[in-house]
């Protein structure tokens, strides 16, 4: 997918904002994509292939801050984690991007089956049955 080439530490632009009806300004944070524009598309296209190819590009250190940028966006997953190192993102790799691969891996087998896109959120959710 031509949008990935996109995914790159140095590329991706993001915000963090207190989410609808929160009480609370710093503790809830939802990360929203705001550049390039080919990541802002992939944040909200609702591919759940995208969270595999995402997860793949964690084990290589000049992409994997973008591709946790992304994922948190897309699942709701670790957003304060970006948010805290939003200014800091190379002590990120230190103290949890070397075991982000494996974390988000998991994470993926054992929920892939039961999230959907929430065209609301703007997220994937996991679908209760």
């Amino acid at each position: 997918m031509k949008k990935l080439e996109a995914v790159r530490n140095d590329r991706i632009e993001f915000a963090t904002s207190r989410p609808s009806g929160s009480q609370f300004a710093t503790l809830d944070r939802r990360v929203v994509i705001t550049g390039p524009p080919e990541l802002v598309e992939l944040s909200v296209a609702g591919e759940l292939q995208v969270l595999d190819q995402l997860v793949a590009l964690l084990k290589d250190p000049e992409r994997a801050w973008a591709a946790v940028v992304l994922l948190a966006a897309m699942t709701r997953r670790e957003e304060k984690i970006a948010d805290n190192y939003s200014a800091i993102p190379d002590q990120w790799w230190e103290a949890f991007g070397k075991t982000a691969y494996e974390r988000w891996s998991k994470w993926l087998e054992e929920n892939r089956g039961k999230l959907v896109w929430n065209s609301e959120k703007q997220a994937f959710v996991e679908r209760v049955d």
